[in-house]
């Protein structure tokens, strides 16, 4: 039997097409999804009534800052099989996700510094400094992983 036989007798060769198309598509995906996060924090800064507590505006933010950062440190692909969600994760991936990681952190960093020099002349509530720091890291993130993986896709091609 040969390799050639034996990868398409194992289902190997879908496993690697699904792999590189998820990748592909995921390079794609992730600097939208950072701007959206960037500019849901935006709308939801100016739109919503700080002072309440809403249950309803606090799980919504949550649940898609959680996501957000879920397919951050995973890579997603979380319904494809394992093989090929192994073959998508390879070390550039994870390098350009560690890169973007990094990128989020201080991002964050800087900007609950300036969140923190900012609050004595404009004091904010402690949800909307959160909702700042936490889109502003995640957003970013998500940017410079994504801008990485179509850099390094961009070859492939």
């Amino acid at each position: 039997m040969s390799y050639k036989d034996h990868v398409e007798e194992h289902g190997m060769v879908d496993d690697f097409e699904r792999a590189e198309q998820f990748a592909r598509v995921r390079a794609l995906m992730a600097p939208f999804l950072g701007l959206l996060v960037l500019t849901m924090q935006q709308g939801t800064f100016y739109a919503w009534d700080w002072g309440s507590d809403s249950l309803v505006q606090i799980f919504v933010w949550l649940s898609f800052a959680l996501v957000m950062l879920a397919l951050l440190l995973t890579g997603g692909g979380w319904f494809l099989p394992r093989r090929a969600r192994e073959l998508a994760n390879d070390e550039v991936t994870r390098a350009n996700r560690q890169r973007g990681i990094t990128v989020g952190f201080v991002t964050a960093m800087i900007t609950g510094f300036l969140v923190w020099a900012i609050s004595p002349f404009e004091p904010l509530h402690a949800q909307r400094a959160a909702n700042i720091i936490v889109s502003m890291g995640l957003g970013c993130a998500l940017v410079a992983y994504g801008m990485a993986e179509v850099a390094t896709h961009a070859g492939d091609a």
